[in-house]
Protein backbone atom coordinates (compact mmCIF):
# COMPACT_ATOMS: atom_id res chain seq x y z
CA UNK A 1 0.00 0.00 0.00
CA UNK A 2 1.43 3.36 -0.94
CA UNK A 3 1.26 6.64 1.00
CA UNK A 4 -1.42 8.19 -1.24
CA UNK A 5 -3.72 5.18 -0.73
CA UNK A 6 -3.25 5.40 3.03
CA UNK A 7 -3.95 9.13 3.00
CA UNK A 8 -7.05 8.62 0.85
CA UNK A 9 -8.47 6.04 3.27
CA UNK A 10 -7.75 8.23 6.31
CA UNK A 11 -9.44 11.19 4.62
CA UNK A 12 -12.38 8.93 3.73
CA UNK A 13 -12.76 7.85 7.37
CA UNK A 14 -12.70 11.47 8.56
CA UNK A 15 -15.20 12.51 5.88
CA UNK A 16 -17.54 9.68 6.92
CA UNK A 17 -17.58 10.95 10.50
CA UNK A 18 -17.86 14.59 9.47
CA UNK A 19 -20.72 13.91 7.05
CA UNK A 20 -22.66 12.33 9.90
CA UNK A 21 -22.52 15.68 11.69
CA UNK A 22 -23.20 17.84 8.61
CA UNK A 23 -25.60 15.58 6.72
CA UNK A 24 -23.58 16.19 3.53
CA UNK A 25 -23.54 12.71 2.00
CA UNK A 26 -22.92 13.98 -1.55
CA UNK A 27 -19.28 14.92 -1.01
CA UNK A 28 -18.67 11.57 0.72
CA UNK A 29 -20.26 9.70 -2.18
CA UNK A 30 -18.15 11.66 -4.66
CA UNK A 31 -15.03 10.88 -2.65
CA UNK A 32 -15.89 7.16 -2.64
CA UNK A 33 -16.44 7.19 -6.41
CA UNK A 34 -12.86 8.40 -6.90
CA UNK A 35 -11.52 5.40 -4.96
CA UNK A 36 -11.98 2.71 -7.58
CA UNK A 37 -10.05 -0.42 -8.41
CA UNK A 38 -7.25 -2.33 -6.73
CA UNK A 39 -6.96 -2.02 -2.98
CA UNK A 40 -10.17 -0.01 -2.59
CA UNK A 41 -12.31 -2.83 -3.99
CA UNK A 42 -10.65 -5.70 -2.14
CA UNK A 43 -12.57 -7.48 0.58
CA UNK A 44 -10.34 -7.43 3.66
CA UNK A 45 -10.78 -7.41 7.39
CA UNK A 46 -10.48 -3.86 8.67
CA UNK A 47 -10.52 -1.96 11.95
CA UNK A 48 -10.89 1.77 12.53
CA UNK A 49 -9.50 3.06 15.82
CA UNK A 50 -10.10 6.56 17.14
CA UNK A 51 -7.90 8.29 19.72
CA UNK A 52 -8.09 11.70 21.32
CA UNK A 53 -5.23 14.21 21.55
CA UNK A 54 -3.98 12.52 24.73
CA UNK A 55 -3.75 9.20 22.83
CA UNK A 56 -6.66 7.76 24.82
CA UNK A 57 -8.90 5.30 23.03
CA UNK A 58 -12.10 6.97 21.83
CA UNK A 59 -13.57 4.12 19.78
CA UNK A 60 -12.54 1.00 17.89
CA UNK A 61 -14.72 -1.14 15.66
CA UNK A 62 -13.77 -3.65 13.02
CA UNK A 63 -14.40 -6.80 11.08
CA UNK A 64 -12.00 -9.73 11.03
CA UNK A 65 -13.04 -10.69 7.52
CA UNK A 66 -14.09 -8.42 4.68
CA UNK A 67 -17.73 -7.38 4.51
CA UNK A 68 -17.88 -5.23 1.43
CA UNK A 69 -14.91 -3.55 -0.16
CA UNK A 70 -12.22 -1.65 1.75
CA UNK A 71 -13.64 1.80 0.94
CA UNK A 72 -17.15 0.80 2.11
CA UNK A 73 -15.72 -0.83 5.23
CA UNK A 74 -13.72 2.25 6.18
CA UNK A 75 -16.82 4.46 5.92
CA UNK A 76 -19.03 2.11 7.93
CA UNK A 77 -16.43 1.31 10.59
CA UNK A 78 -15.37 4.94 11.07
CA UNK A 79 -18.97 5.84 11.78
CA UNK A 80 -19.47 2.88 14.10
CA UNK A 81 -16.27 3.67 16.02
CA UNK A 82 -17.35 7.30 16.40
CA UNK A 83 -20.99 6.77 17.28
CA UNK A 84 -21.71 3.14 18.19
CA UNK A 85 -18.83 1.78 20.28
CA UNK A 86 -20.77 0.88 23.44
CA UNK A 87 -17.74 1.65 25.63
CA UNK A 88 -17.88 5.37 24.84
CA UNK A 89 -20.38 8.18 24.43
CA UNK A 90 -20.92 9.26 20.83
CA UNK A 91 -18.32 11.60 19.39
CA UNK A 92 -19.14 15.31 19.52
CA UNK A 93 -18.50 17.69 16.58
CA UNK A 94 -15.92 19.66 18.58
CA UNK A 95 -13.78 16.50 18.95
CA UNK A 96 -13.34 15.93 15.21
CA UNK A 97 -10.53 18.46 14.67
CA UNK A 98 -8.39 16.76 17.32
CA UNK A 99 -9.28 13.17 16.54
CA UNK A 100 -6.52 10.76 15.50
CA UNK A 101 -7.76 8.07 13.13
CA UNK A 102 -5.94 4.76 12.73
CA UNK A 103 -6.83 2.11 10.15
CA UNK A 104 -5.72 -1.52 10.29
CA UNK A 105 -6.13 -3.58 7.11
CA UNK A 106 -5.90 -7.28 7.89
CA UNK A 107 -4.54 -10.32 6.12
CA UNK A 108 -6.70 -13.47 6.01
CA UNK A 109 -7.01 -15.42 9.26
CA UNK A 110 -4.78 -18.46 9.71
CA UNK A 111 -5.35 -21.16 12.36
CA UNK A 112 -2.30 -22.19 14.38
CA UNK A 113 -1.83 -25.32 16.48
CA UNK A 114 0.43 -23.88 19.16
CA UNK A 115 0.02 -20.47 20.79
CA UNK A 116 3.79 -20.35 21.33
CA UNK A 117 4.11 -19.69 17.57
CA UNK A 118 2.48 -16.28 17.98
CA UNK A 119 4.94 -13.46 17.33
CA UNK A 120 4.35 -10.32 19.39
CA UNK A 121 4.24 -7.20 17.23
CA UNK A 122 3.60 -9.15 14.04
CA UNK A 123 0.53 -11.25 14.76
CA UNK A 124 -2.95 -10.25 15.72
CA UNK A 125 -4.59 -13.05 17.68
CA UNK A 126 -8.07 -14.50 17.97
CA UNK A 127 -8.70 -16.81 20.92
CA UNK A 128 -11.76 -19.06 20.75
CA UNK A 129 -12.68 -21.32 23.63
CA UNK A 130 -16.15 -22.84 23.61
CA UNK A 131 -18.56 -20.00 22.89
CA UNK A 132 -16.11 -17.34 24.11
CA UNK A 133 -13.98 -15.33 21.71
CA UNK A 134 -11.66 -12.33 21.89
CA UNK A 135 -9.23 -10.58 19.57
CA UNK A 136 -6.25 -8.26 19.83
CA UNK A 137 -4.82 -6.41 16.85
CA UNK A 138 -1.06 -6.91 16.30
CA UNK A 139 -0.17 -3.50 17.75
CA UNK A 140 -1.97 -4.00 21.09
CA UNK A 141 0.68 -6.12 22.82
CA UNK A 142 3.49 -3.87 21.62
CA UNK A 143 1.68 -0.69 22.71
CA UNK A 144 1.05 -2.20 26.15
CA UNK A 145 4.58 -3.60 26.52
CA UNK A 146 3.27 -7.14 26.94
CA UNK A 147 5.16 -10.37 26.37
CA UNK A 148 3.35 -13.40 24.94
CA UNK A 149 2.04 -14.85 28.20
CA UNK A 150 0.85 -11.44 29.43
CA UNK A 151 -0.92 -10.76 26.14
CA UNK A 152 -2.61 -14.18 26.19
CA UNK A 153 -3.64 -13.68 29.82
CA UNK A 154 -5.33 -10.38 28.89
CA UNK A 155 -6.88 -11.99 25.81
CA UNK A 156 -8.32 -14.79 27.95
CA UNK A 157 -9.82 -12.29 30.38
CA UNK A 158 -11.19 -10.19 27.51
CA UNK A 159 -13.02 -13.34 26.36
CA UNK A 160 -14.49 -13.71 29.86
CA UNK A 161 -12.27 -16.67 30.70
CA UNK A 162 -9.85 -17.41 33.53
CA UNK A 163 -6.45 -15.70 33.08
CA UNK A 164 -4.62 -18.90 32.09
CA UNK A 165 -7.47 -20.38 30.03
CA UNK A 166 -5.34 -19.99 26.90
CA UNK A 167 -3.31 -23.02 28.04
CA UNK A 168 -6.37 -25.30 27.93
CA UNK A 169 -6.51 -27.85 25.07
CA UNK A 170 -9.96 -26.73 23.90
CA UNK A 171 -8.77 -23.19 23.15
CA UNK A 172 -8.09 -22.46 19.50
CA UNK A 173 -6.02 -19.68 17.99
CA UNK A 174 -6.02 -17.84 14.70
CA UNK A 175 -3.48 -15.21 13.70
CA UNK A 176 -3.39 -12.43 11.14
CA UNK A 177 -1.18 -9.51 10.29
CA UNK A 178 -2.22 -5.91 9.71
CA UNK A 179 -1.01 -2.92 7.82
CA UNK A 180 -1.55 -0.12 10.33
CA UNK A 181 -1.46 3.58 9.54
CA UNK A 182 -2.81 6.74 11.14
CA UNK A 183 -3.20 10.48 10.80
CA UNK A 184 -0.03 10.87 12.85
CA UNK A 185 1.91 9.08 10.11
CA UNK A 186 0.36 10.32 6.88
CA UNK A 187 -1.38 13.68 7.09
Amino acid sequence: MNASQKTALLELARSAIESTFTGDEQSLIAQMRRLKGGLYEQQRGCFVTLRDVNDALRGCIGNLIGRGNVAQSVVALAREAAFSDHRFVALKPRELDHLIIEISLLTPLEPIDDYRLIEIGRDGVILTCGNRRAVFLPQVATEQGWDLSTMLTHLSMKAGLAPKAYTEAECRFEVFQAEVFSDDDHL
